[in-house]
């Protein structure tokens, strides 16, 4: 499949009419020219590395949360330079930009933009305006209603903290929204008669989480994800749900070595617009970082055996399962490690998303 035929697909909603907005999208792709994100990296680690310090601990709980005036709690606060509200001149100023679960608030010393998170309507990211490249290496630009009209805001910055940011007002906008998914809607090319589920979302840079309080979506005790490092094509559908046409979300992904196809819809389409902004930033992000990654026979035969045992390769000896010796294989381990595929250079290892991207990849080749 070629890399044409993985691309995303991109939404028709015709949400946003902002000249800056259609300026960037013609002009870059989704995501910018991004290479390996030492954010990502460290998110991962984050949530995968254990506190063990008490003394940080303490310090954390100690901690008063900062609260707007109304005491609302403020999730992001740092300093950056943004283009508020459209402003004609496209002149950035610097100032603080805040957010609480309710509204994205950028402040200066002379005035202050209230962006209530349920008017947004698009988040692009690591797309300069043309009218404003000149001021910033990296931005997301924020699309947002003010009563009747449409506005646009710029934020700019170092590529982490933009990449940050963006990541929690996507998870602002849609953790806790209601969906209604079908999974499966097709395995391989066999179309199945499944019923759409109400379920909640959750965001994670790995997953999207669809929990339903152990209903039918719900498999050994955990609640239904599609791994994005899995997605290997999405586009978005016209369907009838609950008697009345809505967009539908149809995610194509690996699960244990199929190709499945996942239908997911919101009933309000600007929140249906941001997933599909989301999904098509994360695939692109992943893509991008194994995009110059050459593989061996030998490695990606590594990786997929690493892939196919899963919580079984501690008790496998893969060198003689790939008929290696054991020099050679802690070789192959050291490189798959170094290309940060997996996440040691001893077994028993896990894939990264970069490594499992690779092995869908290959999967799929197979299955066509």
């Amino acid at each position: 499949m070629t890399d044409k035929q993985r691309q995303a697909g991109q939404s028709n909603s015709g949400e946003s009419d902002d000249k800056m907005v259609q300026s960037a999208r013609s002009r870059a792709p989704e995501g910018g020219d991004v290479a390996k994100s030492d954010l990502l990296q460290a998110y991962r680690r984050q949530k995968s590395e254990p506190e063990n310090d008490e003394q940080n601990k303490e310090q954390k709980n100690r901690k008063k949360p900062k609260r707007t005036s109304s005491g609302e709690s403020i999730v992001v606060d740092f300093v950056a330079n943004f283009v508020a509200g459209g402003n004609a001149s496209f002149e950035p100023v610097k100032g603080r930009v805040l957010m609480s679960e309710q509204r994205l608030i950028l402040a200066t010393s002379e005035a202050k933009t209230n962006i209530p998170i349920v008017s947004i309507f698009d988040i692009a990211v690591g797309q300069v305006p043309q009218e404003v490249e000149e001021f910033f290496d990296y931005t997301v630009m924020v699309g947002y209603t003010n009563g009747r009209r449409r506005a646009t805001t710029v934020i700019g910055g170092d590529r982490d903290t933009i990449e940050k940011f963006s990541l929690l007002l996507f998870r602002a906008v849609l953790n806790g929204s209601q969906a209604m998914v079908r999974h499966p809607a097709r395995i391989g090319g066999r179309v199945l008669d499944t019923d759409r589920k109400p379920t909640g979302l959750h965001l994670d840079y790995e997953a999207v989480t669809f929990p339903d309080d152990d209903g039918a979506l719900t498999e050994n005790g955990e609640p239904f994800h599609i791994d994005l490092a899995s997605v290997i094509f999405f586009e978005v559908l016209e369907r009838t749900v609950e008697d009345e046409s809505r967009l539908v979300l149809s995610v194509q992904h690996v699960r244990d070595g199929q190709t499945v196809t996942s239908e997911i819809s919101l009933k309000s389409r600007r929140k249906m617009n941001i997933l599909g902004r989301y999904l098509r930033l994360v695939y692109h992000w992943i893509k991008s970082e194994v995009r110059n990654i050459e593989l061996t026979e030998e490695g990606l035969e590594v990786l997929v055996g690493l892939y196919s045992t899963g919580e079984m390769a501690a008790e496998v000896d893969f060198s003689e399962l790939l008929d290696v010796d054991q020099a050679v294989l802690d070789e192959k381990l050291e490189k798959l490690y170094d290309e940060d595929l997996i996440d040691d250079d001893t077994l028993p290892a896990s894939l990264t998303p970069q490594g499992r991207f690779i092995v869908n990849e290959e999967i799929e080749d197979v299955n066509v």
